[in-house]
């Protein structure tokens, strides 16, 4: 069974957590964190428990993250094969959803769990605990599906999963003493002499002092891995308190708008990455009707038909059925239009078929057993006041239509969070099917804006320079696009100056005499109205007139969304200017042969490795020291701890007599079946054996130590034949592209037919590493700029960039693929630093290095095939390598050199 692939995002976020995982055995979870978020770590209220965050916005998917997340947590931290989870929901309606996703067969959720344990794995509510057998904890991965309700209580002997049953005696006769004893630390886990005197069967005079038989405690003693998703809801003293009673392993929180002072958020997905990936539709295309709710509800009902139009086209062009569906937020009974009577207003008066409406609130449940996604499914308006059903699905949602005031109606994320979410993630042929629409009872364009981005940011998971080029006015993009190319860039866009209301701000004469500042009469009081970006020294100006340190930190916050918007708006990308393309390279076998992309995987195919040579089986930086009766791992100078001998139950009896050198190469060979997919199973199984073999014999290590470390044993033997192969292929790439060492080589140059294009949209720069300096950067093609801090020598070469007169726009390069331009080398990709348009045409490569890796050999690796890159082009690319000073030479002039 093959899980769903992971986005890129995702896939990140997985490997930060992997790398937390493998540093806080060494350094602990504080050092670990701080390493990789950059950032204190909040170690309270669960001391040495790792407890960190994955920030993923509405429509992120993180449920998929977690299934992902239990079987490498699992393996990088608790070190077990067969763990057990505890997966906390704050629903029960999440929790029927989860549980059925997980125990069903073929869903990508199971599959990224049956992927690590197979379809052996046991997913169970709470209720199914007891009757899980004692031999198979251990044995087989448990998965157990909860509320944190189920566990939030003051009183543990007030709720059922804390109370002595004796349906888990055959649970705990079995146990050893010493692992019993590990409950005594865990919050009333023991059995107390107020639980005895309130026990009329008088069972528990006779555990007093001793563990309860409860279903909590028996979770405890397998140290669970706990994954909290929507984890801002458990941030209380009460959720605390249960999470500590479960004596979890770790902690992983998944949720889009943590509690900043209580969570550790290790990695933090942004909306660009969401949708450059095809998780979400952006930008919301926003119509405001200042005549009322009869012209938002009567755009709502055109735009849905003119996107049924669309998705006819699109699907008989191959891509797949959509039925696009409004959403539409009614008024609250006793209002003007409540469900009822807009669904006469759409039947009577617009003349929709009754078929096609449903009413879903608490009341009445139109939607109960329908299946949206069917295509005889009729319905595509849903009307709703407060809040759809938890857990509830509708893929084919595209426009929302809020008859309340954006800025006082409830739950209206949740139906944005629906309209956000892109159709099987999948990129759609026609362009308007890209794109969210909402359309709203407002007066102007900014004040629906800032109320719409308002909800984004504050209840949605989204950063205010990804919102502020989230949202376009319905005027300033062509509704329908010709369809005609996938990722076609919209035309030109002439917009209004975005203008933001400060209600905080006394229209005071030195806050109107500020350029671009206006005063408004709003209820007989002057407001006062900014246009335009707020400088520093305005935004001083503005905050002179705010009293307390609340409301001005309240207007600054404002002010950076209002500049946000203000940068989106004027970027080249927002105002559809085409970047140049940028050729990638290929490479031919001889001048009549055909051109095929150049990259690392075919210079690999020309590499060939001995694995069982001496080199290949020595294990560098990988030692076993034995102190008393426990085992610690030298591995490449971090020393990581095993668990005491014959601790807890380790499956295949990792640490008792019957392990085998043979079992344990059978485990090497599962465990590294995908870092070794390139080899045949008889060639794994040899090298393995092999690798083995020289642990025990030629280094003496203990076999019961080496399979008590068999996951550290694994990460080496997988980056030491990484390191093989990279030495390899670094011989081949010298030959084979850059013509050195002797050998063939082949025919290099740039592909013009497939060029890398820089889209407006497709930006997905990490929140981590974005640049939130006060230097603005006019030329940058894109509102964002990717892993840049202000101040600093590669700051100062983006500033001569952007002010170089041959410059038309340039983009800070991501280093990944398909988004970020790269040009191959013997280990992946060379992401270049900067990437330029210039006036003449030419497209310019500037790769900024610091004094210290001037002389590095992978950096003259790199620098050499930016060279060939630029010689290949015939005049169409220029490649610079900078430095602060080359020869005496300073930057601005190296630059000229290269641009020139």
């Amino acid at each position: 069974m093959t899980p769903l692939t992971l986005k890129s995002y995702q896939q990140t976020a997985l490997d930060t957590l992997a790398a937390f995982a493998r540093a806080a055995r060494v350094q602990g979870p504080a050092g670990a964190f701080a390493g990789l978020a950059g950032g204190p770590y909040n170690a309270e209220p669960f001391g040495g428990v790792p407890c960190v965050c994955l920030r993923i916005p509405t429509g992120g998917g993180k449920t998929v993250l977690a299934a992902h997340a239990v079987p490498l947590l699992a393996r990088e931290w608790a070190g077990v094969d067969a763990p057990v989870a505890l997966w906390l929901v704050p629903s029960d309606a999440i929790r029927a959803q989860t549980l059925r996703a997980l125990q069903t067969p073929g869903h990508p959720y199971r599959a990224a769990l049956a992927d690590a344990y197979g379809e052996g794995l046991r997913v169970c509510a709470l209720e199914d605990v007891a009757q899980v057998a004692p031999p198979e904890w251990g044995r087989a991965a448990i998965v157990v599906v909860a509320t944190i309700q189920s566990f939030r209580i003051e009183d543990a002997g007030q709720r059922n999963v804390y109370g002595f049953s004796e349906s888990f005696e055959r649970h705990f006769k079995g146990v050893e003493r010493r692992m019993l004893a590990a409950l005594q630390s865990v919050p009333d886990a023991l059995v107390t002499a107020e639980d005895a005197a309130r026990d009329a069967s008088g069972v528990l005079a006779g555990f007093v002092g001793q563990p309860r038989w409860s279903l909590a405690n028996w979770l405890a003693l397998h140290r669970p891995v706990l994954i909290v998703d929507e984890a801002h809801n458990a941030k209380t003293d009460k959720s605390f308190t249960a999470l500590q009673r479960l004596a979890p392993a770790c902690i992983l929180e998944l949720t889009a708008t943590p509690i900043a002072a209580s969570t550790n958020v290790l990695y933090h997905v942004s909306a660009q990455e969401l949708a450059a990936e095809d998780m979400i539709k952006l930008p919301i295309v926003l119509a405001e009707h200042p005549e009322g709710w009869p012209a938002a509800v009567f755009g709502a009902a055109q735009t849905q038909r003119a996107l049924e139009a669309e998705a006819l086209k699109d699907e008989a062009a191959g891509l797949g059925y959509v039925r696009p569906i409004v959403l539409f937020q009614a008024m609250n009974a006793g209002e003007d239009m409540p469900p009822e009577k807009l669904r006469e207003y759409l039947i009577d008066e617009l003349k929709l078929p009754s078929e096609q409406i449903v009413i879903a609130t608490g009341t009445t449940r139109g939607l109960d057993e329908v299946d949206l996604a069917a295509r005889d499914c009729p319905v595509r308006y849903v009307i709703t006041v407060q809040a759809l059903r938890e857990g509830w699905d509708c893929p084919f949602a595209y426009v929302l239509c809020s008859l309340q005031k954006l800025t006082s109606a409830t739950a209206v994320e949740q139906l944005l969070g629906r309209v956000l979410r892109m159709p099987y993630a999948r990129r759609r042929g026609r362009e308007a099917l890209n794109r969210a629409y909402a359309h709203v009872c407002a007066a102007e364009f900014s004040q629906a804006a800032h109320a719409l981005a308002d909800r984004l940011i504050q209840h949605m998971g989204f950063e205010a320079l990804d919102v502020a080029s989230m949202i376009a006015p319905q005027a300033s993009l062509p509704l329908w696009g010709d369809g005609s190319e996938e990722n076609q860039a919209p035309a030109p866009v002439h917009q209004a100056p975005v203008a933001t209301n400060f209600e905080a701000v006394a229209a005071t004469p030195d806050v109107l005499a500020l350029p671009g500042v206006q005063a408004r009469e709003v209820a007989g009081v002057q407001q006062v109205v900014v246009a335009g970006h707020i400088g520093a020294e305005a935004e001083e100006v503005l905050l002179a007139q705010v009293r307390g340190a609340k409301k001005q930190e309240q207007v600054r916050a404002q002010v950076a969304q209002h500049n946000a918007l203000v940068a989106a708006q004027a970027a080249p990308a927002a105002r559809g200017v085409p970047f140049a393309p940028l050729p990638p390279l290929g490479y031919r076998l001889d001048a009549q042969a055909p051109l095929w992309p150049l990259e690392r995987d075919a210079v690999l195919e020309a590499v060939e490795l001995d694995l069982l040579s001496p080199q290949a089986v020595h294990l560098p930086g990988f030692q076993v020291v034995q102190e008393a009766d426990v085992f610690e791992i030298d591995l490449d100078g971090a020393r990581v701890a095993l668990r005491p001998l014959g601790s807890g139950q380790m499956a295949m009896d990792y640490g008792g007599s019957t392990i085998t050198a043979d079992t344990l190469v059978g485990w090497l060979d599962q465990s590294l079946f995908k870092p070794l997919d390139y080899l045949t199973q008889g060639q794994r199984r040899a090298y393995l054996a092999a690798v083995v073999g020289h642990q025990l014999h030629a280094c003496g290590v203990p076999l019961v130590a080496l399979a008590q470390g068999r996951f550290q044993l694994a990460r080496k033997v997988q980056a030491h034949v990484a390191a093989l192969r990279d030495a390899a292929a670094r011989r081949a790439f010298r030959q084979k592209v850059l013509a050195q060492e002797g050998g063939d080589a082949w025919l290099v140059e740039p592909d013009w037919a497939h060029p890398h294009v820089f889209v407006p949209g497709r930006y997905p720069a990490p929140v981590a590493s974005r640049y939130a300096g006060r230097y603005r950067f006019p030329k940058h093609y894109f509102p964002v700029l990717a892993d840049l801090k202000e101040g600093g020598q590669e700051f100062q070469c983006a500033q001569l960039i952007d002010r170089h007169p041959q410059v038309r726009h340039w983009v800070r390069n991501l280093d990944t693929a398909p988004c970020g331009f790269g040009l191959p080398t013997s280990r992946g990709y060379f992401y270049a630093d900067f990437v330029a348009e210039l006036l003449d045409g030419r497209v310019a490569l500037l790769e900024f290095k610091g004094a210290h890796l001037v002389n590095d050999p992978y950096e003259i690796e790199k620098s050499q095939v930016g060279a060939l890159w630029a010689r290949a082009s015939q005049g169409r690319a220029v490649f610079g390598w900078l430095t602060v000073e080359q020869d005496g030479i300073p930057l601005a002039r190296q630059l000229d050199a290269v641009l020139a």
